[in-house]
């Protein structure tokens, strides 16, 4: 059996991989790399199908977090070669990144590498209702200079409602956004529509990847 035909065999026997893991905080369903491991491993050794990361390449970084603690957020760049119970091999090349505020970031980005490769190699599908069943548009903004002054003694929206001062509460907006990805999505595009400081995107950004990486936890 040759490699390729060695992944076609372990799709077919693996099927979906369902989103069993949930966030209680945020009260939505993901695939963590233990759940994809687990569904693949036994398929994989029955098939003689292995995977190992034949080249990682390490770009060290750190982000600014709100309330000025730094984090160090390092990408890797992972070639994972897989080998078919002949011996013959291809390569599939991911990129992941990670923060942690202590000595876990590159062990986090590795086993978001390993989950990401696993799920588009083998197209492990979850099963779930098509995310684009239901669509919506999402409200722009125009740039500051462009939008009316709000009338004299007009009370400011609230913080992820339209902005009527210039400048918002940025932080409190940020604040209230933090454990919704949808909510700093919108606040991005507010922050970046208004032409807001840098420094306020790059938190908003920062906050984002903070929830991304506790809900991959």
């Amino acid at each position: 059996m040759k490699v390729f035909e060695a992944v076609t065999a372990v799709m077919a026997e693996v099927g979906a991989v369902a989103k069993d893991g949930v966030n209680q905080h945020q009260k939505f369903r993901f695939r963590g790399i233990d759940a994809v491991v687990n569904a693949m491993s036994p398929a994989m050794r029955k098939h003689g199908l292995t995977v190992f990361p034949s080249k990682v390449e390490h770009r060290p970084g750190t982000m600014q977090l709100s309330g000025g603690k730094t984090a160090t957020s390092p990408v890797v760049v992972v070639d994972y070669t897989f080998v078919g119970p002949e011996g013959d091999t291809f390569t599939s090349q991911v990129v992941a990144e990670a923060f942690d505020q202590g000595d876990k970031a590159t062990a986090k980005a590795m086993s978001v590498a390993l989950r990401t490769c696993l799920l588009q190699t083998f197209m492990l599908p979850t099963d779930d209702a098509d995310p684009d069943e239901h669509t919506y548009e999402r409200q722009t903004y125009a740039p500051a200079a462009q939008r009316p002054a709000a009338p004299a003694g007009d009370a400011a929206a609230s913080s992820l409602g339209q902005y009527r001062h210039d400048p918002p509460n940025w932080a409190e907006s940020l604040n209230n956004a933090k454990n919704s990805r949808d909510m700093l999505l919108d606040l991005l595009q507010k922050a970046q529509g208004m032409n807001a400081p840098e420094q306020v995107i790059d938190d908003i950004k920062a906050a984002g990847k903070a929830l991304q990486e506790r809900s991959a936890a």
